[in-house]
């Protein structure tokens, strides 16, 4: 079985158009998304609309919960907040109404797949786990191999004799050793990994082989758009 995954798209057309013109050139057997289809971005009916045309299954991203869940916008700073507010102007009731119904989370076959941390999270952040909390997760898990987005940046967490151990991840193919992973494959729409290129991943669950995939776009087109539509400069130039 090979999965491509992606996370954070972020209303970004043109970053989610070109990873899916990338993917026309591999081989897979399956597609899934990590949530946060909105947020930042200038374009996000149009990005849901292909998720929706392409029956992409989906999990709850910590943006489209503070769309759609009364009293979750306490966990957005003051831009986010504004950029939600934007995105809703932005998008029909059916998509809201999409949105708002994703699950937190899935598993097909001993692949997990989560927006933020597992088993259900979409809020929390892999940086604020500790290796006991780590542990403790991985220690409970009904899966070998778990799928995250929320922090924008690659990292590879594996378990493996009782031992934890992160690195990061970078473009290019790796095979997986532990007995079980966590891995955070980064963001198409707002890389915040030092490389300003949209990210996805493709996983052999026979051969446990991931390859990490860079797809150039183009960015000022936009960075352009985030600013005309009155979203805050500061998610334009982020994207470098």
């Amino acid at each position: 079985m090979r999965t491509a995954v992606f996370s954070d798209v972020h209303g970004n057309l043109e970053a989610f158009s070109r990873v899916l013109e990338d993917l026309e050139d591999q081989t897979f057997d399956q597609v899934v998304c990590l949530g946060d289809l909105v947020g930042y971005g200038p374009d996000p009916e149009a990005v849901v609309r292909i998720i929706r045309e392409r029956d992409i299954p989906c999990v709850l991203g910590n943006h489209e919960y503070g769309l759609s869940r009364s009293g979750a916008r306490r966990h957005f700073n003051i831009m986010s907040e504004q950029s939600l507010d934007l995105t809703l102007e932005h998008i029909s009731p059916g998509i809201l109404e999409y949105l708002s119904g994703l699950p937190t989370h899935m598993q097909l076959q001993d692949m997990h797949f989560v927006h933020g941390c597992p088993p259900d999270s979409v809020l929390t952040y892999l940086f604020e786990l500790n290796d006991a909390g780590l542990q403790e997760i991985f220690a409970a898990a009904g899966w070998r191999h778990c799928f995250v987005g929320h922090t924008h940046e690659l990292e590879l967490i594996e378990w493996h004799d009782g031992r934890i151990q992160r690195e990061a991840l970078t473009m290019g193919r790796l095979r997986l050793n532990g007995d079980k992973q966590i891995i955070n494959i980064g963001s198409v729409g707002q890389p915040r990994d030092g490389d300003n290129r949209a990210k996805y991943v493709l996983f052999d669950s026979e051969r446990l082989e991931l390859e990490v995939r860079f797809v150039s776009y183009d960015i000022q087109k936009t960075a352009d758009k985030i600013v005309e539509l009155g979203f805050p400069r500061f998610y334009a130039d982020r994207l470098w």
